[in-house]
């Protein structure tokens, strides 16, 4: 029972691990450390799976070939060693990794040369699924069959506690919990390694270990296959998480925004990108809200930058009478900005102001929301697009002459 639910655990970790790598490597399909981590999650998931009983016999009963699917889970687990030196060789070294990891790429391809030749000359009578080192672990070609496999298993353990070791002294708090669960995966990984490798060599000897080898064994590979996996995803839980404390947030921020662009929207629809089918409804519900949040912003610093310079002496006229209103001197500013913007908006459409084009699809690096920054340009925008309702604001407007003035770029 043990051995079953480990075996099931195991699976549906990796099984989720690689999902959400495979996710994000449909976002960034040239980007090796992502293709180097979906190989370690296929890796492990696929070693652990024909490795469960009901898998393993199934394999073996299609295939005709006793114990095939041990072939399958160890080439597996080789699969997901040599994708974890692909990715430590492509964070420490990118430049050399390729020639790198084709040394690497020899080694394992030798191991499991030697492993595949082992396992031929092995005479098998049965399947074993569950007591295959304590039934056939006394066989010299099983032995040199286990030797190279833990060889090479060994080698990628060490590598793993090398690197993970280094990078969680430099990494930040995030960083350095997924590096901790790296390590503790290998570290269980280590011991199944020692634990295989002592169990054979007694086994060798003669002499019969006097532990039950497959709960022992599930047990780590269980633990070591989950926290591995884990550490993969980890990340992007915590970025699942920081994304729903974020929406009620986004949205309040979202919906403040739609009075200001509406407004520079209404003046030159050309810098929506798409063009809402109500652009006067304040919609209650919007997907997606990073993505919304982030394309609002840009259009609404289009619609600023087509307008051209703001006037100078009309934000500072609504700031002052702001400030001695008794108002943050965040929502003065905000104040300034508006009545600017609703005199410049007012040029624009009379005509006073020369018209600026422009396109939805190119946004300019200098004006463009950068992503990192766009809750709080946001932030700032949704300031200004809540005080275009105000009495002041509308008042210092309404005296402003249409004549332009010199004033600073928006």
């Amino acid at each position: 029972m043990l051995v079953t639910v480990g075996h099931l655990v195991a699976a549906s970790v990796a099984a989720v691990a690689f999902l959400v790598k495979l996710r994000a490597l449909g976002r960034d399909p040239a980007n090796p450390r992502i293709l180097a981590s979906a190989g370690i999650c296929l890796g492990m998931g696929v070693a652990v799976t024909a490795g469960w009983a009901p898998v393993h016999s199934l394999l073996d009963r299609v295939s005709g070939v006793a114990n095939l699917a041990k072939l399958v889970e160890h080439g597996s687990a080789l699969l997901a060693a040599a994708a974890i030196q692909f990715l430590f060789l492509h964070l420490g070294d990118p430049g050399r990794a390729r020639r790198l990891m084709a040394r690497r790429g020899v080694f394992l391809a030798v191991a499991f040369g030697v492993m595949v030749a082992a396992f031929s000359r092995a005479d098998f009578p049965e399947s074993e699924p569950l007591h295959f080192a304590e039934r056939y672990g006394d066989l010299p070609p099983v032995g040199v069959y286990m030797l190279a496999f833990l060889t090479c298993l060994g080698v990628t353990v060490v590598d793993i506690l090398r690197v993970s070791a280094g990078y969680a002294r430099y990494a930040g708090a995030r960083l350095r919990t997924s590096m901790r669960l790296l390590s503790a995966g290998a570290a269980f990984g280590a011991g199944f390694v020692a634990h295989k490798a002592l169990f054979i060599c007694l086994k060798l000897a003669g002499v019969a270990p006097p532990w039950p080898e497959p709960a022992a064994t599930q047990t780590l590979i269980t633990l070591s296959v989950s926290l591995i996996g884990a550490s993969f995803v980890l990340a992007t839980a915590r970025k699942a998480v920081d994304g729903v404390r974020a929406w009620p947030r986004r949205y309040a921020t979202h919906r403040d925004l739609h009075a200001l662009w509406y407004l520079l929207y209404r003046a030159m629809p050309t810098i929506a990108l798409h063009p809402p089918r109500r652009p006067e409804v304040d919609p209650r519900w919007a997907w997606r809200l990073g993505e919304r949040l982030y394309r609002r912003c840009v259009e609404i610093s289009d619609g600023l930058r087509a307008l051209g310079p703001l006037d100078e002496s009309v934000a500072g006229a609504a700031r002052q009478r702001a400030m001695a209103a008794g108002w943050s001197i965040e929502r003065a500013d905000a104040a300034g900005e508006a009545a600017a913007v609703l005199v410049a908006l007012r040029r624009f459409t009379s005509g006073a102001t020369a018209t600026r084009e422009v396109d939805p699809a190119l946004e300019s690096q200098s004006v463009a929301v950068a992503q990192a920054d766009v809750q709080a340009d946001a932030s700032r925008l949704a300031l200004v697009s809540t005080a275009l309702s105000e009495e002041l604001v509308r008042a210092v407007a309404a005296r402003t002459p249409d004549a332009p003035a010199r004033g600073r770029e928006a």
